[in-house]
């Protein structure tokens, strides 16, 4: 199908994709059913240097979807990919959902009906329960996840299920490439909101969300979100975000600590891997970023 010219559409998708072949025809598929705002919507997919078949993938979607595939190699990490799609947008309007993932049908026209009254910046709910396995599920110790406040802080939601308007992403420069493997979204959200853009949830609009399946993996993500931790403290300790007390370090520490005997247990392995990967992040960020975080 091929879209040239005409009124641009009301919503721009970007989804970010290194080496997904292995789950982005999902994600495309959940697009391809979902239900179609008014004006409907294009999907760039902005390719940061796959070398397995994610790009031939995306354009075997070209006859069901307003498609288009973007080179973002020029620099790696999530939100330089991000950024990269969004130049090659042409709506008012954009949306970013990871390639692992799968939207809700739903997804499209909650945004879209949140954008047209009138919010900038918008944040959904992602959803453990149809993607994942009731172990891989309790490693997360939830079924989901939304929009709430982060560290005490300001509220944040999540790069897989998130949306902002032009003007916005343009007034805020986009997303900070510097951060590459955990807090990228946290930062601009909060950057938004202390540019005096507000955070809307969209509670129906939902994200089907692909936890990582393996305790190794799991713990690996978990390692890049503590250290991501001290990069966000170096960055907004002076607009207000304040260390944890040292009881809730302490607090931390006993838990991993009384719970080790029972990690032999797969669910509660993945648990215990969790909550130690992230003391164990903030130890090597604190370390690298000569910042003591904790």
């Amino acid at each position: 199908m091929s879209f040239t010219g005409g009124a641009p559409p009301s919503l721009s998708v970007v989804i970010p994709v290194r080496n997904g072949a292995t789950t982005l025809s999902q994600q495309l598929e959940a697009l391809a059913q979902a239900e179609r705002p008014q004006g409907g919507f294009e999907v760039v997919v902005a390719d940061n240097g796959s070398t397995d078949q994610s790009v031939v993938i995306a354009l075997s979607f070209a006859d069901r979807l307003n498609i288009r595939v973007i080179d973002a190699s020029q620099r790696t990490g999530v939100n330089a990919a991000r950024n990269r799609g969004v130049l090659a947008t042409s709506a008012p309007w954009i949306l970013f959902c990871d390639a692992d993932d799968e939207v809700d049908i739903a997804w499209l026209v909650a945004m879209y009906a949140a954008f047209r009254s009138g919010h900038g910046i918008l944040g959904g709910p992602i959803d453990y329960r149809i993607l994942n396995d009731g172990v891989t599920t309790a490693w997360r110790g939830a079924t989901r996840a939304t929009v709430k406040e982060m560290h005490g802080f300001l509220r944040a939601g999540h790069g897989a299920n998130m949306g902002v308007s032009r003007d916005v992403f343009d007034a805020l420069g986009g997303f900070d490439e510097g951060f590459v493997h955990g807090g990228d979204d946290t930062e601009f959200f909060w950057r938004a909101q202390l540019a005096g853009f507000d955070l809307l949830e969209v509670p129906n609009a939902i994200v089907h969300y692909r936890l990582r399946q393996t305790v190794a993996a799991h713990f690996r993500q978990f390692v890049h979100y503590g250290t991501a931790e001290v990069m966000l403290y170096q960055r907004f300790h002076q607009r207000g975000l304040h260390r944890r007390p040292v009881r809730a370090l302490l607090r931390d520490l006993w838990w991993l600590a009384t719970r080790a005997p029972f990690a032999t247990n797969k669910a509660r392995r993945g648990a215990w891997a969790r909550r130690f990967a992230t003391q164990y992040g903030r130890l090597i960020g604190s370390v690298r970023l000569r910042t003591l975080w904790w």
